[in-house]
């Protein structure tokens, strides 16, 4: 983990680098002034510059969410992640924790049409943009039920708002679920890309917070 910077680096190569995020840390700068310095494109765009290297955003994560993030070092590493992004050839896991007791095994997908307002508010639109969550309840713990989620598009707060579509409490949510823990219990553990992608490295992995990997 940088000193610097709360990120910690999973892989690297001439054409890549996989980062793990922590939560309440912004991706890119907003049009706040106090997030000039505190956002991860900026730490690692500083720590390319120092190493006389390029790196480039391809996806975001939320401000509360920690998780993995790729980050491309080319310009044509970058075209290719964003093809791969953009046509839904990546597999991306999340886990989550709500606060009603649910039982294991309880699956459903739910899509959504998104668009995003003013001051970032995301808000379901019969003329956003498609949004499609898939979730399984797995395990219990102490404060809730831990979720296994998967992702075919990637909207801003697609998560988010589609558990509070589902009529679940995100734990941690204050801006869908009204919830004022201390943190919002959204992680993102695996990104996968494609067999025939031209990167060395095609999975990417954390072990998750709260997921039973039994």
């Amino acid at each position: 983990m940088s000193k610097r910077a709360p990120y910690s680096i999973l892989y690297e190569d001439d054409r890549i680098i996989a980062v793990y995020k922590s939560r309440e840390v912004f991706t890119v700068q907003t049009d706040d002034k106090k997030t000039w310095r505190h956002n991860l494109f900026y730490y690692l765009s500083l720590r390319a510059k120092e190493r006389r290297e390029q790196v480039f955003l391809v996806h975001r994560l939320d401000y509360e969410t920690s998780g993995i993030l790729l980050f491309a070092k080319t310009k044509e590493a970058l075209v290719e992640l964003k093809k791969i992004f953009e046509t839904r050839q990546v597999k991306r896991l999340y886990e989550a924790v709500v606060l009603e007791r649910l039982e294991p095994g309880l699956r459903e997908e739910i899509h959504l049409l998104l668009d995003v307002k003013e001051n970032g508010k995301v808000i379901i639109d019969s003329k956003g943009k498609e949004s499609i969550t898939r979730f399984e309840t797995a395990n219990q713990i102490q404060i809730g039920t831990a979720l296994k989620i998967e992702i075919l598009t990637g909207r801003k707060n697609q998560i988010r708002l589609s558990l509070h579509k589902a009529g679940l409490t995100l734990i941690g949510d204050k801006r869908y679920s009204d919830s004022e823990a201390k943190r919002m219990y959204l992680n993102a553990y695996q990104i996968s890309l494609p067999s025939e992608s031209n990167f060395t490295k095609k999975e990417y992995f954390v072990p998750p917070l709260w997921l039973s990997m039994k």
